[in-house]
């Protein structure tokens, strides 16, 4: 049993983590009609915990300097998104998002610096442990809240949104929860042989959930990442292992695109979508107009996908002939709002804490060895069709930065404990030498 002020900590973070998610506040204040009113609770909410959270680092002030400077190119980029309030198009907009943003981002880093990956994992867990369970009590036995209904014109009337907005968007929380439970079931944290069933219902759950919400994009990026787990792993191995199987992975992954793209109107219509990517190639076209105009610094952070008295967004919306709430790419969005200064620097962060994963991965053996380069993918493979890269209160940043941080720390602490192994090796070795010259 954790010590009171810990136990406190534990709760906080899993509050503000379930928060992050955007479940139960949004569907309770939409009502069942289908149409989002505005959440005046959760920036309440987030301002509280900002507040709590600058109270902790200020307690741990020592270990979170050193922590923040661990990386500097997500301070770099977060410069870049404040600086934007200087050029942005959506003045009223872009400068509480920014500040909201930063908040997020040292919350993350704070999470970072008082747990480890595992600890992490853990509270994850936990979290979405409350959405899988509330959106089964809502699905079963508050229908009106629970099911698309009137949404999108009822189009998806009877599938299972859960406490999110809609259905996707638990697609989407499910597909990462599936990957967060399995990484807590193949850790095996759980003392009480009892209990150790709860990760992997978790992990059931989360797939079940998947498919009730009829979110196909879900599943295929479910069914990929638990392709790509173990070829991660495999990374583990010696060289002489290593290139056969990358061999036999370009082999295998070479084929399937050139069945797919033999067969792209098949493939199209067995998904439910058409070869625009339900129209997604014609957003992006029209952003790429836009782009071109402010390619450097971009129209500021949030400020591209706002309303009808947005002169950018009216102009999008006049061109596409409906009302898109964003670009349905998180990289594109990204470029267009902080232009390629942001997008450069948001990329060579993400560069280096992939590869950064790899070396982690090299030299640990621990299931969660894996995780960063397993949540790296899993945010590419989401963000091509839809935008949940750079976002405020979300549950995606908070853990890429967290993501970034616990790297950092715990490769260096990884390095650290094997240098120090290896020269007590060489000391004992260089004693048992001498011992036998002498003898």
């Amino acid at each position: 049993m954790p010590k009171l002020p810990k136990l406190a900590e534990q709760i906080f973070v899993v509050f503000t983590l379930f928060l992050s998610t955007s479940a139960l506040i949004p569907v309770l204040i939409e009502g069942g009609s289908g149409s989002i009113g505005s959440d005046s609770y959760s920036p309440k909410f987030f301002m509280l915990i900002y507040t709590i959270t600058f109270l902790l680092i200020v307690k741990h002030q020592k270990h979170f300097v050193r922590a923040a400077q661990k990386d500097i190119w997500i301070w770099l980029f977060l410069g870049i998104v404040i600086a934007s309030i200087l050029w942005t198009f959506a003045p009223d907009v872009t400068p509480r998002r920014s500040i909201l943003l930063l908040g997020t981002s040292v919350f993350a880093v704070y999470m970072a610096m008082r747990f480890t990956l595992r600890e992490q994992l853990q509270l994850l867990a936990c979290a979405l442990g409350i959405v899988i369970v509330l959106s089964c009590m809502f699905a079963i036995g508050l229908p009106k809240y629970g099911l698309m209904t009137v949404q999108e014109g009822g189009i998806h009337a009877g599938a299972w949104r859960g406490i999110m907005t809609h259905k996707n968007i638990l697609g989407r929380l499910m597909v990462f929860s599936s990957m967060v439970f399995l990484f807590v079931a193949m850790s095996n944290p759980i003392q009480n042989r009892r209990y150790r069933w709860l990760p992997w219902a978790g992990y059931v759950l989360s797939i079940a959930l998947i498919v009730l919400c009829t979110s196909k994009s879900a599943l295929v990026i479910c069914l990929s990442l638990t392709i790509i787990l173990p070829l991660y792993r495999s990374w583990r191995r010696n060289y002489n292992q290593l290139i056969p199987l990358m061999i036999a992975l370009i082999l295998v992954v070479g084929s399937i695109s050139t069945l797919l793209l033999d067969n792209l109107p098949v493939v199209a219509d067995a998904l439910g979508r058409d070869l625009t990517l339900t129209g997604r190639t014609d957003i992006w076209s029209a952003m790429f107009d836009l782009i071109w105009e402010r390619p450097w610094l971009g129209y500021g952070f949030n400020a591209v996908w706002r309303d009808w008295d947005s002169e950018i967004t009216a102009y999008l919306w006049r061109t596409l002939a409906w009302e898109c709430p964003y670009g349905h790419n998180g990289f594109m969005d990204l470029l267009a709002e902080l232009g390629f200064a942001g997008f450069s620097v948001f990329l060579l962060s993400f560069i280096n804490t992939f590869f950064k994963g790899v070396m982690w991965l090299r030299i640990t053996r621990c299931i969660e060895g894996a995780w960063p380069l397993m949540y790296l993918t899993f945010l590419v493979m989401y963000n091509i069709s839809e935008s949940t890269l750079v976002e405020t209160n979300s549950i995606f940043w908070i853990v890429y930065v967290s993501t970034v941080f616990s790297l950092a720390i715990e490769y260096q602490q990884a390095k650290s404990y094997q240098y120090n192994n290896s020269s007590l090796i060489d000391e004992e070795w260089m004693n048992i030498k001498s011992f036998t010259k002498q003898q």
